[in-house]
């Protein structure tokens, strides 16, 4: 299928490209609570509630309407075959943490939301479902071999796609909290260029391709209706987490707690979903939004990253039963997108909406870059080395921040108790469209 939209240049080629990336300093990475091969391909269905069943077509046709109270989700897998490694496959040792790794396939009926009235700066935005259509995506997951290892946490990533194939960001920033803690971790390919990527208008070049263009025999069945239904899409991954079928995605552990997380154009999505999905879908306990602009993604399709039916300036809304905590570099507040600052979006702490801004961290940092690298040289033929940028980006110590988010969201979805505050980084008049504070 056609992908929805005209790809465009991303904020993190400009960051790496140009940006002057300040000396970093953070924090240690302390303990914030007293506690914390080829398997046969098989198949199951498991029936799931829609919480507000879609009732509505769209004017332009697209989908079809939904006038069914459920949808039946169909888990296969582990996948094998094909070129015999997933794409995302981490470089990262599992086998020494005690892990597996392992990729499913989810196929069922996604549904698309459509705003109700204007969507305003507050973040209490209200949406409807507005049309189905069927979807086929896949999953990785990465949980402890021991049960009694896992700690009753899946974190749940929403795989970034700026690149036009699937990247684990915050996998990668949080892994020693993860890999340490006995989390699960799941990474969904929510996004339709993450499946039909063919490297022509990727920033890292033609050997960036998508799933079924890197491995026509493992994803041929992949297949995907556009981006407004990626809010549905991630939905749908945690219900089947929550009640999984005959196939168990997490081989029998149980689910306790679901956190979602996501890092730039995932965060922008992540927002969305937090101020307009999240209401009505009511599967995850906690958010994360990692290195967001000032808005988030749109609800419907549109040729742009931002705007459409979103605000240019969007805060988290502060009514939610879940917490969210939001981590933002330095290099997120201005030049991320300088269209939608992020000090204009800026928002007090509250009961459930945490924000952290972090002197001296950048979008993309020599952490972070350095894993891709090794990730993408094994996986793509060389197309993903940054090695030659390496030594203009900053090493300012972003992982211990996100490690510490981490274990800081899990103790206030499981034990209550928001994490400790930061004071905002102070900007120029001028720099936000409000004033020097983003007041």
């Amino acid at each position: 299928m056609a992908r929805s939209g005209a790809r465009r240049p991303h904020p993190v080629v400009v960051i790496l490209a140009g940006l002057a990336l300040a000396a970093a300093a953070c924090g240690d990475d302390e303990d914030p609570t007293a506690e914390a091969g080829d398997t046969p391909v098989t198949s199951s269905s498991v029936a799931v509630e829609a919480s507000e069943p879609p009732t509505t077509t769209p004017a332009d046709g697209a989908g079809q309407e939904a006038d069914v109270p459920g949808r039946e989700l169909t888990v296969t897998g582990p996948v094998a075959g094909g070129r015999g490694v997933m794409q995302t496959a981490t470089p990262i040792d599992l086998d020494a943490a005690g892990y597996v790794e392992e990729e499913y396939v989810l196929s069922g009926a996604a549904t698309s939301y459509a705003p109700v009235g204007e969507l305003g700066l507050d973040g209490r935005w209200e949406a409807e479902p507005a049309a189905t259509a069927p979807f086929t995506t896949r999953f990785v997951v990465r949980r402890p071999a021991d049960p009694a290892a896992f700690n009753g946490v899946v974190v749940v990533e929403w795989f970034n796609a700026s690149s036009d194939v699937d990247i684990d960001i915050d996998f990668v920033f949080a892994n020693e909290e993860l890999l340490r803690g006995g989390y699960a971790w799941v990474g969904v390919t929510a996004q339709a260029i993450g499946i039909e990527g063919d490297g022509t208008a990727s920033p890292f070049g033609p050997g960036a391709l998508g799933l079924q263009a890197w491995d026509p025999e493992r994803y041929a069945d992949l297949s995907h209706p556009g981006d407004e239904y990626s809010y549905d899409i991630f939905t749908a991954v945690g219900e089947v987490l929550r009640d999984p079928g005959d196939v168990d995605p997490l081989d029998g552990l149980e689910a306790e707690h679901l956190l979602a997380t996501g890092e730039s154009q995932s965060a922008f999505r992540l927002l969305t979903y937090a101020n307009a999905v999240q209401p009505l879908a009511g599967v995850y306990d906690g958010i994360l939004i990692h290195s967001r602009s000032g808005s988030g993604a749109p609800l419907g399709s549109f040729d742009d990253m931002m705007g459409g039916d979103v605000p240019l300036a969007a805060q988290v809304r502060d009514d939610l039963d879940v917490p969210v905590l939001q981590v933002q570099t330095e290099t997120d507040l201005i030049a991320l997108v300088p269209s939608s600052p992020f000090p204009a979006a800026r928002q007090p702490d509250s009961a459930t909406v945490r924000t952290w801004e972090v002197a001296g961290t950048a979008h993309s940092d020599s952490y972070y870059l350095s894993r891709l690298t090794e990730q993408g040289t094994r996986q793509f033929e060389g197309f993903l080395d940054l090695s030659g940028v390496l030594g203009r980006m900053n090493s300012g110590p972003q992982n211990f921040v996100m490690n510490a988010a981490v274990r800081w969201l899990t103790r206030w979805v499981a034990q209550g108790g928001a994490p400790p505050t930061a004071t905002p980084i102070e900007v120029g008049a001028g720099a936000n469209g409000r004033d020097a504070r983003g007041n």
